[in-house]
């Protein structure tokens, strides 16, 4: 079964997407359950973080939404999973 597999560096901090194509995957809950349903990860500059997510292949479902403290977006993992991004003015 073939793998795809992306490195993100994100600041200093790496992280993983993997996805197996021809797998069958549950899509992601829609409704609040127990368990996984979503991670944020704090980067230094959204708009660089967004642009270079973009030129990877990572689909960014929303954003960025930028507001007087604080940027955030949202990017999608291969299996439907949501990763939010923030970024906290200072």
């Amino acid at each position: 079964m073939p793998i795809d597999l992306v490195y993100l560096d994100l600041g200093g901090t790496v992280v993983e997407l993997i996805s197996y194509d021809g797998a069958s995957v549950d899509p992601a809950p829609k409704n609040e359950h127990l368990g996984y349903r979503m991670i944020a990860l704090e980067v230094d500059d959204m708009q660089k973080t967004t642009d270079y997510l973009s030129t990877r292949g990572v689909e960014v479902v929303w954003g960025p939404r930028v507001r007087e403290t604080y940027s955030r977006a949202e990017i999608c993992d291969p299996n439907g999973y949501r990763i939010e991004l923030r970024q906290w003015f200072t």
